[in-house]
């Protein structure tokens, strides 16, 4: 039986940007959790790993899945991997996007 290495997750850091990127502070997630503000700080600063419920509720808030929360930690291909960069982008109002949109089919097409 093969045994597995242990595995520190550490999350808090990618839920910080996450957050940050979608323009929420600490207390609109405590208050969309119902938990208090420190909760949110000790999951950003890896104090505490918070419970599957809390995670699920988080993915929601941020329109996120737990793949891109935890892909560090997966034996995933590159291509299935999210930039966190791009969470935002989700964000945005159609219009806003469609320019995103356009810019990088510019790119592609100068870049040819």
């Amino acid at each position: 039986m093969k045994t597995e290495k242990k595995v520190n997750i550490k999350i808090g850091e990618l839920l910080k940007k996450t957050r940050k990127s979608l323009g929420y502070t600490q207390e609109d997630v405590a208050e969309m959790l119902d938990l208090a503000s420190r909760y949110v700080s000790d999951i950003e600063r890896n104090k505490t790993k918070g419970s599957i419920d809390t995670l699920v509720k988080l993915c929601n808030i941020y329109h996120i899945t737990p793949t891109y929360i935890l892909q560090e930690y997966l034996d995933l291909k590159d291509e299935f991997k999210i930039d966190p960069d791009l969470i935002g982008y989700y964000e945005l109002d159609r219009r806003d996007q469609e320019v995103i949109l356009a810019l990088i089919q510019y790119m592609n097409i100068t870049k040819k």
